[in-house]
């Protein structure tokens, strides 16, 4: 437990979301580490496996939406959204397989002694200017 709540399944994606309460000051930490501990996890188990799966992760922080959606009479639930949601997802699809990929406000809140690599800018949907994310190597 790295103090994220798995919000929803999106087909082969989790959504795990922290300091939906506003309650944990290292949540950008605590979320990287939890991406690193994965993808560790994945590695050491598909090891000598090249066809079984590896996974992307996508971290951004900021300002997120919440609320009940959906109809009276349909379906409701509970829902994070806005674009910091979005711009999670985004980096997610731009991840090398099997590494975390952090945005830079994510960047920005982790601890001295992060080792990141700047990627070239990235151009994603929903934003007309380029963005900065990084690769995350360790903690």
């Amino acid at each position: 437990d790295a103090g994220g709540e798995v919000h929803q399944l999106i087909g082969d994606a989790i959504m795990v979301v922290f300091n939906k309460e506003g309650n944990q000051p290292d949540h950008a930490a605590q979320a990287a580490s939890a991406g690193l501990l994965l993808q560790s996890v994945v590695e050491s188990v598909a090891e000598g496996h090249e066809d079984w799966p590896r996974f992307r992760v996508g971290i951004n922080s900021g300002e997120a939406h919440t609320g009940v959606v959906g109809g009276a009479r349909g379906h409701r639930k509970h829902d994070v959204f806005g674009d910091t949601v979005n711009l999670a997802a985004r980096l997610e699809g731009r991840a090398p397989v099997g590494r975390v990929v952090v945005g830079a406000e994510t960047a920005g809140r982790l601890p001295d002694g992060a080792v990141l690599e700047r990627l070239p800018e990235l151009l994603v949907k929903g934003k007309e200017a380029p963005i900065e994310a990084y690769v995350l190597h360790s903690l």
